[in-house]
């Protein structure tokens, strides 16, 4: 009676026995991805529009990327490829974090007639 047992292996999914949680957690996926996401999107999208502060453009970007790569890692995760969950889990933290450094360093302003 081995099913249901957590080898610590890879992810599955059977140490959650209440199957109500299993159901809701994709919405709660999808919706967070969709506000973080969009809302990086969006902030890079003014920024670039009113063309003030472009380096929070590429920053809000940098954002987006990063936490969208997990997102990808869990569908190979389902296709039958764990390895590249906790691949694009890194690489989205290292893109957010590179995304929020470049968005709140103070760009210095070039002098006028100097």
């Amino acid at each position: 009676m081995t099913e249901g047992v957590h080898t610590g292996s890879e992810l599955s999914g059977h140490a959650i026995i209440t199957p109500g949680v299993r159901i809701l957690t994709p919405f709660f996926n999808l919706y967070g991805t969709v506000t973080l996401v969009g809302g990086a999107i969006y902030s890079a999208y003014l920024f670039w529009r009113k063309r003030i502060l472009l380096h929070r453009t590429l920053g809000s970007i940098l954002i987006a990327v990063g936490a969208i790569s997990p997102a990808f890692g869990g569908i190979f995760s389902r296709l039958g490829v764990p390895v590249a969950l906790y691949l694009t889990e890194l690489f989205g933290a290292i893109l957010m974090f590179l995304g929020f450094l470049r968005a709140t360093t103070p760009i210095e302003e070039s002098k006028a007639g100097e």
